[in-house]
């Protein structure tokens, strides 16, 4: 069997951009979203609850289901107060699920594995429990629970992590930040970097830096792993790609443009 699906990067919220990306999938016959986190989730204000209404809506209209990895942009403390499926997935609403650190599903066949979270480097300038959390990053035990996890059956297919491992070159970053900064923000991007190095995912997709990127990471025993980094919202060719895995476990990654209308 093949197995088909689309990843989204960070869209923060924004309704608009989701109902294109729904919409598209629609059109393209995927009926799986995978996200890389910052999707928003409960943040507190004037949309609160509204925002999560009007996904759940939009993924019953286009058929689609929606797993996603944590962001540093969601409510940490909301999402643990939320049950879990028997798949170990949490569950937001109808056809919409977080996908825990540490946790690894199965879909038709594929692994999935999560270690989303990420140091927000402009804190100082948010507000302790309304758009930013103190559990924001992964735990070395959660990423002990990925590899025990991952140590269990077949290699690893997808993996979904909100900032990027360490040993991934390329990235832009973002200008005036500090050194102090890029060397908290860093604590993350070190943990992933010592995670995946034992995981070994065969495709790794990561976002929190607003640009598109491809890279790969190699191992000493001649595998590798891809890394694909996502755009955020409002990047039409950025923002999407599709992943499909054969029968033979082969995977490919090919963007896919998102149609505004």
């Amino acid at each position: 069997m093949t197995f088909r699906a689309a990843v989204m990067g960070d869209f923060h919220g924004n309704v608009q951009h989701f109902r294109a990306v729904t919409r598209t999938l629609k059109g393209a016959e995927i009926d799986l979203l995978l996200g890389v986190g910052d999707v928003g989730f409960d943040f507190p204000g004037a949309f609160r609850g509204k925002t999560e209404k009007r996904l759940r809506l939009l993924l019953e209209e286009n058929g689609v289901e929606f797993i996603w990895a944590v962001g540093n942009h969601d409510n940490h403390d909301s999402l643990r107060t939320k049950s879990l499926n028997p798949d170990g997935t949490r569950r937001i609403s109808d056809r919409n699920s977080n996908l825990p650190n540490g946790a690894v599903i199965v879909r038709d066949g594929v692994r999935i594995g999560a270690l989303g979270g990420a140091y927000s480097v402009d804190r100082k300038h948010r507000t302790e429990g309304r758009d930013w959390w103190p559990q924001e990053e992964p735990r070395a035990e959660e990423a002990e629970k990925l590899i025990a996890a991952c140590s269990q059956g077949p290699r690893l297919d997808i993996m979904l992590t909100h900032d990027v491992p360490l040993g991934v070159t390329g990235l832009k970053g973002l200008p005036g930040l500090s050194k102090q900064t890029l060397q908290e923000a860093n604590r993350t991007r070190v943990l992933l970097q010592e995670t995946v190095s034992q995981v070994r995912p065969k495709v790794l997709f990561a976002g929190h830096w607003h640009q598109r990127l491809c890279s790969e990471l190699a191992w000493d025993d001649g595998s590798s792993t891809r890394v694909e980094v996502l755009a955020a919202e409002q990047s039409w060719a950025g923002n999407l790609a599709e992943v499909v895995i054969g029968a033979d476990g082969e995977v490919d990654v090919s963007p896919l443009l998102i149609r505004a209308s």
